[in-house]
């Protein structure tokens, strides 16, 4: 069996008094997160945040928590069992992204979090994402 092991993060914002969540649109016009395959040597938190850098253009995050690891399955040529580790990332401001429109990306905003929750992409894995990330938001701020 072949595996592939990637990297992502969940990047939040809290601006007066709403939760902002950074989505992007990949390359199946499907609104998600930026994540990707780990480099030899580097560490998985270190990836999300390289991936984060280069996908959304987004830098200067404060680490949160990591989230539960998401798996599934995808084809190329093979079938690939794909694992990848997210974190959650607080930006303390909602600069503004610019895509890596060469991986296939088309558009990356900051959403509040009622219309992320609607518009995700991906839901049997990115909706248990948002709620797992608005449960440690909110056990943060009690």
């Amino acid at each position: 069996m072949n595996k592939e092991v990637s990297s992502g993060g969940v990047i939040v914002s809290h601006y007066r008094g709403v939760w902002f969540v950074l989505l992007m649109k990949d390359m199946k016009g499907h609104w998600t997160f930026p994540k990707g395959k780990i480099e030899e040597g580097e560490k998985e938190v270190d990836a999300a945040l390289r991936e984060i850098a280069e996908e959304v253009g987004i830098t200067g995050l404060t680490y949160v928590s990591e989230l539960t690891p998401v798996a599934y399955w995808y084809f190329r040529k093979i079938p690939i069992r794909k694992t990848v580790r997210y974190y959650v990332f607080r930006s303390a401001k909602r600069v503004k992204p610019t895509v890596q429109k060469e991986e296939g990306i088309t558009e990356a905003r900051w959403v509040p979090w009622e219309e992320a929750e609607k518009i995700i992409g991906y839901p049997k894995s990115n909706s248990p994402l948002l709620r797992e990330v608005s449960k440690i938001l909110s056990r943060q701020s009690e």
